[in-house]
């Protein structure tokens, strides 16, 4: 049995993945905790960690292929032309990420020389180059190239993302 990714309509993650578990596949479906605004206060809600999808278990039965592929809020199986199988470590790797008490969240993957678009801030809109990260503080070195010369600002992970 392998796992595989499933590719969902938007916000039909939580929807599709109680269908599947009453068809009986395994599924797995990685939530992180995070803070959402309301007009007058702050709260705490559950989110995917991979927005549209969750991950199935499937064996080689044609049967149990055709439930998820029949099940509503499913749009595909991830892979060209076929579904390819996720590895088990990396499923393994996310579960321990979401069961440990520590606070995570998604991020875009980014490589230091590549282009980056900053996205808040005073330099929203500006293209640049990562040439560094600190992974513990969470922030990034952007050489920004203005007028001939290139300027190097420091920002946020969140500030920023791949162009």
């Amino acid at each position: 049995m392998n796992w595989y990714a499933a590719y969902t309509k938007c916000h039909h993650e939580r929807t599709s993945n109680k269908i599947l578990q009453e068809k009986g596949i395994e599924t797995f479906l990685p939530e992180i905790i995070v803070p959402s605004r309301r007009r007058d206060r702050k709260v705490l809600i559950k989110r995917p960690l991979f927005p549209n999808y969750l991950f199935v278990r499937l064996d080689q039965k044609q049967e149990n292929w055709l439930k998820v592929y029949r099940t509503h809020g499913i749009v595909r199986l991830c892979g060209n032309p076929h579904p390819v199988p996720v590895p088990d470590e990396d499923i393994e790797s996310i579960m321990i990420f979401v069961q440990s008490d520590r606070n995570i969240y998604p991020l875009p993957y980014l490589v230091v020389g590549s282009k980056v678009r900053v996205v808040s801030g005073p330099l929203a809109g500006a293209i640049g180059i990562l040439i560094k990260e600190d992974h513990k503080k969470r922030r990034l070195v952007v050489s920004l190239e203005m007028m001939g010369q290139s300027v190097a600002a420091t920002l946020g992970d969140d500030e920023v993302r791949p162009y």
